[in-house]
């Protein structure tokens, strides 16, 4: 990735990550201080200065703080509904990056938004022993219901028939949303391109390892060496063919 465009990126997904999910007046009188050239404090200046450098629209901005404390839904009916929250952040944070990278632009944005939902959807699954540890389920219940599992046979976390089948059906689901947000890496610079498709290849290789059967993600959840990073690095300096990363029906339907 561009060092200049992670630097200004920074200060977005600090304050996304943070006070904007704790939803407080104070940082939102802040904030918006900030918005009129008035920033308080380092978290804040770093933001103005991300916002002014990239020139992001000012309700760009305040949508961050209106769409983060919103919590995730639990147990969602539904892809549709996982889907409907997930988007509009993606296509928030989407936005802000595109306009760091200056290609903020209809034909960038919208592969952009279904990659950004591909790495969290890689990422609900890779944290899933973790969530259900915690009593938690984000991934949707319909997909349960497909693959013949219950909510106390997936909460047993051991892997059966039926929790192998669920797992695959989340897996070709991810890999459907990264594989039509590749279109993006031909709308941006080469550095952030390269980036974009190395994080493309670490997540397949991430979900590989999740839909394996013999790979027991309960009590060994999958992560990467420093040298299968580094071959993903020097593999994204190659344009991804769509095709490398295979599709299904699963996730056609268009957000919204």
């Amino acid at each position: 990735m561009p060092r200049g465009l992670l630097r200004g990126l920074d200060p977005i997904l600090a304050v996304a990550l943070g006070p904007a999910l704790e939803g407080r007046e104070s940082f939102q009188l802040a904030f918006e201080n900030m918005l009129r050239g008035r920033p308080d404090g380092p978290l804040l200046l770093a933001l103005w200065s991300s916002a002014t450098s990239g020139e992001i629209p000012q309700e760009d901005l305040r949508r961050i703080l209106k769409r983060m404390p919103v919590p995730m839904p639990e147990s969602p009916a539904t892809r549709g509904e996982l889907l409907a929250y997930l988007h509009p952040r993606a296509s928030t944070l989407s936005r802000c990056t595109l306009a760091l990278a200056q290609r903020l632009e209809p034909e960038a944005l919208a592969p952009a938004e279904r990659l950004a939902c591909g790495f969290v959807l890689t990422r609900l699954l890779i944290d899933l022993p973790k969530h259900l540890a915690a009593g938690k389920l984000h991934l949707p219940l319909s997909d349960l219901e497909q693959a013949g599992l219950s909510r106390e046979e997936l909460f047993g976390m051991v892997r059966t028939p039926a929790v192998d089948r669920f797992l695959l059906l989340e897996c070709e689901w991810a890999r459907d949303l990264l594989r039509q947000g590749l279109p993006v890496c031909e709308r941006v610079g080469n550095r952030l391109q390269r980036g974009l498709r190395a994080a493309v290849l670490r997540s397949e290789m991430l979900l590989r390892r999740v839909r394996k059967p013999d790979h027991d993600i309960f009590r060994n959840p999958p992560t990467l060496t420093n040298s299968e990073r580094w071959r993903c690095a020097v593999r994204a300096w190659r344009p991804i063919k769509a095709k490398s990363i295979p599709s299904s029906d699963s996730s056609s339907a268009p957000l919204s």
